[in-house]
């Protein structure tokens, strides 16, 4: 009897301790996040819905929370450790362009989502008696669980790919370059000086700079000799350098506040035969090429034929506003069916660039010679027309990209 009881009671127990230190699963918009039974009942989970940063989950620390509570303090994220986020392509860019520290880039999905580890930047324990030596030993262990999360995260959802990018000052200011139009940059080296990028697409020249690449601090070296192209923001009075020195061409110094800061880091890319000074000097050649031609948006006026194929059509004319101009496409689908753009641009910056955000695109279908019908897509779409140094039109379309690799030629 006495063995019975004895082990009723270790079952009781074992049931208890199940139950009490259970790991504990939570769900937000089809992502999933495991606490381990050890840390269950130390934090709080919250799962927001349309939260500006995308956040999914937001992990505290209880004790804090309680530290908090008894000493009256109303601080706005005490005891906050991390939390787990996810932004589509649109606001992932915005994001990067962002000089803040304070998050981490760690996954990406097959619908172009991206997964971001948010962190504190300052410590948020709180405690009643922060001379109890447990105080910070129980913190860092769970900081440091959630530092290793992001793999447990990927295993735990399916169809996620990690990804590595860094967050630095010059992350932020190159993602300026690749994904803003209104940027106020120079590029420029020795040889021709400073030259505004005006109707060249950065985007189209830099993206390794951006995609694909981390950048580390030197803390104990010296800058290259020699050579460089500057890439300059003259609002911030802030200027990237891209040393040519050979066996030196991924270093690159950021200098600031009138030559008083200095910071020098290294590119390293997936591709270990990519330069970053080459890929800067390339563009900057390019630009240099480009004002010399002195294009502007009163070039592009006029008919233009896809190059190759010679389907589409791009008819540019001047509108009665100015810097504005009436912009039809024509796009042959078939014998009997078109797809039909048409549009209003402005010039953008100082080059021959020119910018839509209204396009009506439209599907026109001929059932006989006297009879056709029109199928409206959308009225909502944007995007741009360049004019390349080699006097080629080039078409983005934001929307459908139906001008994706297609250049066109002048016409008439």
């Amino acid at each position: 009897m006495k063995k019975l009881v004895t082990l009723c009671l270790v079952l009781f127990m074992l049931a208890f301790t199940a139950v009490c230190f259970a790991e504990k699963t939570y769900t937000n918009s089809g992502m999933t996040l495991t606490v381990p039974d050890k840390y269950a009942e130390l934090v709080l989970v919250d799962t927001p819905e349309n939260d500006d940063r995308g956040m999914l989950f937001s992990i505290t620390e209880i004790e804090s929370l309680e530290a908090a509570k008894k000493q009256d303090v109303s601080w706005q994220g005490a005891g906050w450790l991390f939390g787990i986020g996810r932004l589509n392509e649109e606001a992932f860019h915005q994001l990067r362009c962002e000089d803040v520290p304070g998050y981490v880039v760690f996954a990406k999905d097959a619908d172009a989502n991206y997964y971001i580890y948010y962190h504190p930047t300052d410590v948020r324990m709180i405690r009643e008696d922060y001379s109890d030596p447990n105080a910070l030993a129980i913190w860092s262990e769970l900081y440091e669980w959630g530092d290793s999360l992001r793999e447990t995260f990927i295993a735990e959802n399916e169809g996620l790919t990690p990804v590595k990018f860094s967050n630095t000052t010059l992350d932020a200011y190159l993602s300026q370059v690749m994904y803003k139009d209104d940027v106020n940059y120079t590029v420029s080296t020795t040889e021709y000086g400073p030259q505004q990028p005006n109707g060249i697409k950065a985007s189209d020249y830099i993206s390794p700079l951006v995609q694909n690449v981390t950048y580390t601090y030197l803390r104990d070296e010296e800058a290259p000799d020699g050579e460089y192209v500057v890439l300059y923001f003259p609002e911030m009075d802030i200027r990237f350098d891209f040393f040519f020195q050979e066996g030196k061409e991924n270093y690159i110094r950021q200098v600031w506040s009138n030559d008083q800061y200095e910071q020098l880091y290294k590119a390293e890319f997936e591709d270990e035969t990519i330069k970053a000074s080459e890929i800067m000097h390339d563009f900057y050649r390019e630009v240099v090429q480009y004002n010399s031609l002195g294009y502007t948006a009163d070039d592009m006026v006029g008919t233009w034929a896809e190059k190759f194929a010679g389907r589409g059509n791009i008819e540019i004319q001047k509108a009665a506003e100015e810097g504005k101009y009436d912009i039809k496409i024509h796009w042959s689908a078939s014998a009997y069916q078109m797809a039909y753009w048409e549009m209003t641009a402005e010039v953008t910056g100082n080059g021959a660039e020119l910018r839509y955000e209204n396009a009506k695109h439209s599907l026109l279908t001929w059932e006989s010679e006297d009879k056709m019908t029109e199928e409206v897509q959308y009225t909502d779409g944007k995007g741009t027309f360049d004019l390349l140094s080699t006097y080629e039109v080039v078409w983005n379309d934001e929307i459908d990209h139906a001008g994706d690799d297609t250049v066109f030629i002048k016409a008439k």
